[in-house]
């Protein structure tokens, strides 16, 4: 490899102090030193440990895809506003055992252009998408794609039990509200579920009874015989079970399992709970 020679110049000083002689035994030396090209350097250098990268399989590349697009359900777009799924049917019956269409509708009237039609097969789903890919419908072209799968329905909760205990409580003071009757009984650890107090239409007043309900017999009993006679708002109640707002098939459980609840004896509120009814 031939020698690189570098001229070096150094101005005299111009400060009175005087400056050793330079050595151009070692300046020679430096500058007749080969130098390294970056090929040299790049293959000499250590090499790095590189992260490794796991592969993945031929059946996790197939998962995937299967999450991703459905091999059964097409979506269909540019659809005429108009069309209802009776209207699409036959033409994708022409390729094989339709299982649903489902339309993404703007209001009652008119679609978004968009439907989901879910065939019973992928063979089907396939030969409907090469046949009705870019074809005319409705005077419209349709665009056809592979559709995501359809997400289950997340199970609903059950709902909760209603109340089915309900106790006849009269001799209100006209100005009680339902939300004063249930605070009241709950102000007394009754566990209310909720209160009603019946008002008449002409004119409209208070009615003087309403109904507390509760969630099991054994509340509404420890209610009744906690506060029968007490002293509501200036007034004393009187209390008696009632079957008002119960279903033929919740009574028939009820009086199943338990002793029959009685219809209040009184006249007064007999006549009040029929009037209710």
């Amino acid at each position: 490899m031939a020698a690189a020679f570098r001229v070096l110049y150094f101005p005299p000083s111009t400060s009175h102090a005087h400056l050793p002689p330079p050595n151009h035994r070692l300046l020679l030396s430096v500058a007749t030193r080969p130098r390294k090209s970056s090929l040299h350097l790049f293959l000499n250098a250590p090499l790095r440990a590189l992260p490794s990268v796991q592969s993945e399989s031929p059946k996790e590349i197939a998962a995937e895809s299967e999450e991703e697009f459905s091999t059964t359900r097409l979506l269909v777009q540019n659809v005429p506003w108009t069309s209802t799924a009776e209207d699409l049917r036959p033409l994708f019956e022409k390729y094989g055992t339709v299982v649903e269409i489902e339309f993404s509708m703007y209001n009652k009237e008119r679609n978004r252009g968009l439907a989901f039609v879910t065939m019973a097969s992928p063979d089907e789903a396939l030969a409907a998408f090469n046949s009705l890919e870019a074809s005319e419908y409705g005077g419209r072209v349709l665009k056809l794609n592979w559709a995501k799968p359809k997400k289950p329905k997340q199970p609903s909760s059950p709902p909760r039990p209603k109340p089915v205990h309900n106790l006849f409580v009269t001799f209100l003071p006209f100005q009680a509200r339902a939300k004063d009757l249930k605070e009241f009984f709950n102000a007394h650890n009754a566990n209310a579920v909720s209160a009603d107090v019946i008002f008449r239409d002409n004119p409209k007043r208070s009615a003087g009874y309403g109904f507390v309900s509760f969630n099991t017999k054994a509340e509404a009993d420890a209610a009744l015989v906690a506060l029968q006679g007490k002293e509501f708002m200036g007034r004393n109640l009187r209390i008696a079970p009632s079957k008002r707002f119960l279903r033929q098939e919740t009574k028939a459980a009820i009086e199943s399992g338990t002793e029959s609840e009685s219809i209040p004896s009184e006249k007064h509120e007999e006549t009040s709970s029929a009037e209710v009814e």
